[in-house]
Formats: C-alpha cells, structure tokens, sequence
C-alpha cells in the first residue's frame, strides 16, 4: 500500500475524474462566459455572435443598476462577515463547553441550513408581508408597537437588510459546524494547561483558541465573500430585485439580462466582473488576515520576553 502512495501516477489516476469533473463543470463554463463577454448574442443557438469588444463591459459599467448592485452586494459581504462569521463561532465555543445535550443543539442550529433556500425565502416573505397580512407586524401590533409596523420587504429602508439577515439566519448554522470541529480538535492538555495556569474563558479564547482556529476562521471569510457574491435565489424569491431594482444583486442581474431580455453578452460581462470581484476580495481579505496573524505572533512574543526579564 506505501508503494502505490508514493507512486505519482497511482496518485493522478485516482485524481483525474475528479479533475475532469472540475474542469468540464467549472473551468470551461468560466472560459466560456468569459469569451461570450466580448459578443452580442441573444443566447440562442444558430444566431451568429456579433463582436463588440469591450461595449458589454462598458455598457454595465454605466448602468444604474448595475451601480445598485455593487453596493448592495458590498454590504452584503460586509454584514456577512460581522454576523456570519462572529455568529458561528461565537456559538460554536458555547457549544464546546456544553457537554450534555450538545447533539440535540447542533440540530437545532442547523435545521434552518437543512431546508432548501426557497422554502426559506418564501417563509419569511410570509413574515414579512406588509400591512396586517405579515406575521411580524401582527407580532408587533398586539404588542403595542404599531408603529414599527412597516412593509418591510416593499420598503426600500429596510427590504435590503431584511434579505442579509435572512440569508444569516439560514447560513449561520454552516459555521458553527466549522468552528465546533476546529474547537474540537484543539489538544485537550492544551486546554488544561491553560486552566492549570489560571486562564479564564475570555484568555483561553482569544489567547489559545482564536490563534488555533485561525486558519478555519481563514477558509470561513473565503467561503462567505465567495458565497455571498454568487447570492442569487433568496433575493429572487424575496423579491426579485425590487422595489423598482434597488435588492438588485449582480446574480439577479445577471439572470435577467440574459434570460430575460435575451442579452447573453452583457451577462457574461456581469458574470466575468463578479469573478474578478471575488478574486479580488478573496485574496486582500486573506492578505489582511495573514498580516493580522503574523502581527499578533510578534506581539506575544514581545510580551513573552517581556515578562521573562520582569521575572
């Protein structure tokens, strides 16, 4: 068995369905919507393509909506990783300490991430209605709080953040998962170390914790930023980009210009520019995180030698 381990063409052979399976499913749709960026095509075979150059990109560039987009799309990103990421994890050390009952817990937390995102969208766009049909404003008119009551999924204040914080409730469970098992396997004489030396909750977690789940904190923020860039089904069934495009995200865009009005070209632009806006974000966020990280080893290590000659 050793020797087929180390053989590199064992090692490929077995690698090479999925391999082909990534390369068929996701790099040549990319190269693809990339190629068809640069062409006028209504996305129906036998129409010949038209070549316009750079007039798709430029075309979306100064679309309003498109503007919209960006800016929803970057708050989203934002309150994703203030909500998502703290959420889980936060709930994940909780869950750590709880030893009975921690089964029946993580269940709890994951039915939401269990149920399909339209189902989802469509439950709390039945909370959510306006007027006294919603169930949140009725909630809120027996408790005396009428005037909190608002259409919240037609009210261009509110409808964005209503849509980010539902997309949180269903997504946050997927990041207790991860953060539970990077707790979990963190040394257990490690931890008793800590408590042996007098550590208390709040230095065991910023102090062993944090900086040993550090790199599943790492994947977590690429998994949100890339997860919330591609986000399209729970707006669309929320409230297909409205009220008058201002929920708009690029994937909904992005869905209407070429399913909708037939303009494949500007789509694939759409969806070129959201490629290169995760890659982009991906690799600054990780840029950030490793800079953090190497900052916070040199200041403990500052402090080590600090209380060593104190000592």
């Amino acid at each position: 068995m050793e020797r087929y381990r180390r053989n590199k063409k064992v090692i490929f052979l077995f690698l090479l369905p999925a391999l082909l399976i990534y390369v068929v499913l996701e790099v040549i749709p990319v190269a693809q919507s990339f190629y068809f960026s640069f062409f006028d095509w209504p996305g129906i075979q036998g129409v010949p393509l038209k070549y316009v150059g750079l007039d798709n990109f430029i075309s979306v560039f100064q679309n309003s909506q498109f503007h919209q987009a960006v800016k929803n799309i970057l708050l989203f990103v934002v309150v994703g990783l203030l909500t998502q990421l703290p959420i889980g994890f936060l709930f994940a050390i909780l869950l750590y300490n709880v030893k009975r009952g921690q089964r029946f817990f993580k269940a709890v937390y994951f039915i939401p991430m269990i149920l399909p995102v339209t189902a989802t969208g469509l439950l709390w766009q039945f909370i959510l209605k306006p007027n006294e049909s919603g169930v949140l404003n009725q909630l809120l008119t027996k408790l005396g709080l009428e005037q909190l009551c608002t259409g919240w999924l037609i009210n261009s204040s509110t409808a964005m953040m209503c849509i980010i914080l539902v997309t949180t409730w269903a997504s946050v469970a997927y990041y207790i998962v991860i953060g539970l098992a990077a707790v979990n396997a963190i040394p257990e004489d490690v931890m008793e170390a800590a408590t042996i030396d007098g550590a208390g909750q709040g230095k065991k977690v910023f102090y062993i914790i944090i900086p040993m789940i550090w790199e599943s904190v790492k994947i977590s923020v690429v998994m949100i930023i890339t997860g919330v860039l591609k986000v399209f089904d729970m707006v669309f069934v929320m409230t297909e980009g409205g009220p008058n495009g201002l929920t708009h995200v690029p994937a909904t865009l992005l869905y209407y210009q070429a399913f909708k009005y037939d303009h494949y070209g500007i789509g694939s632009a759409i969806s070129t520019i959201m490629f290169f806006m995760s890659l982009i974000l991906t690799v600054i966020s990780l840029k950030l995180m490793n800079q953090d990280k190497e900052d916070g080893v040199k200041r403990m290590k500052r402090r080590g030698k600090s209380q060593w000659k104190n000592s």
